[in-house]
């Protein structure tokens, strides 16, 4: 998971039908997410080609590459009625632009996975540290401490990193250096379906071809005279892979930072 700066959102949509919708939203109970894309068809794809041209083309929660369209508006906060808690949803969020992410159908959908056979997918689920601080108005949600990891917080997406050999996410704190931290990745993980195994098959491939360009640079590095030609090509080669465009790029950015190989590229990275 890598962090989306998602107020870029207002520049790259036109907000206006959405924002129109948000105040009429506490007065007209007959107005609903789908019917709203029903008659702002024009609305809906803006709001959707921006979520994706913000979030670098890639799904917000598991960096999966996704074609324009593909994926889905997802809504951190449920608009509709939860599962797993006795609530109706937060349905004073369902047009506010903020509340929405963009998510692959893997990540959004309740699946049962072909390899583990459990359940997983966010689906309706919202689980919070203390489920009594539930919501009932916008006011409310500044007793909520959520569960689940959310992209738009840098702080939050460093708390994942992955194994280097099978590519699955697995969380940076373990349980006993920090108990909440390490629950927090760990059911994450479960909720957005982020272990699905084409995606580890495809991070492990990654991390294994870019620790190969890593101890190249090394090795270009450590040569007198080094030949800037060379170094310069290699250094392209490995931003291929963790430039914020790159699939699965905070698995291969980890393999770089553990090579202690990132002042040797642009800051940011």
């Amino acid at each position: 998971m890598r962090s989306v700066d998602h107020k870029h959102v207002r520049r790259a949509a036109t907000l206006d039908a959405l924002n129109a919708a948000s105040a009429a939203v506490g007065t007209a109970d007959e107005l609903t997410w789908d019917v709203y894309l029903q008659q702002n068809p024009d609305e809906a794809s803006q709001i959707r080609s921006g979520l994706w041209a913000v979030g670098c083309m890639k799904c917000w929660f598991s960096e999966a590459t996704l074609q324009q369209g593909e994926g889905h508006i997802e809504h951190f906060r449920p608009k509709g009625k939860l599962s797993g808690a006795s609530h109706g949803g937060y349905k004073w969020r369902a047009f506010d632009w903020s509340n929405l992410r963009y998510a692959h159908p893997t990540v959004n959908l309740r699946r049962t996975d072909y390899l583990t056979r459990k359940k997983m997918g966010k689906g309706s689920y919202f689980p919070l540290q203390n489920p009594a601080n539930r919501a009932v108005d916008a006011a409310g949600e500044n007793n909520e401490i959520p569960l689940l990891l959310d992209p738009v917080i840098p702080s939050d997406t460093l708390l994942l990193c992955y194994d280097e050999t099978s590519g699955a996410p697995k969380p940076r704190f373990k349980k006993d250096q920090n108990e909440w931290k390490y629950l927090r990745a760990d059911q994450s993980i479960d909720y957005y379906h982020l272990n699905e195994g084409t995606w580890n098959a495809k991070r492990a491939d990654l991390m294994s071809e870019v620790r190969k360009l890593c101890i190249q640079l090394e090795t270009i590095v450590a040569s007198q005279p080094k030949d800037e030609g060379a170094y310069n090509k290699k250094i392209d080669e490995i931003v291929s892979y963790i430039g914020p465009f790159a699939e699965f790029s905070s698995a291969c950015l980890q393999v770089v930072r553990g090579r202690n190989l990132l002042d040797m590229f642009a800051p940011g990275l």
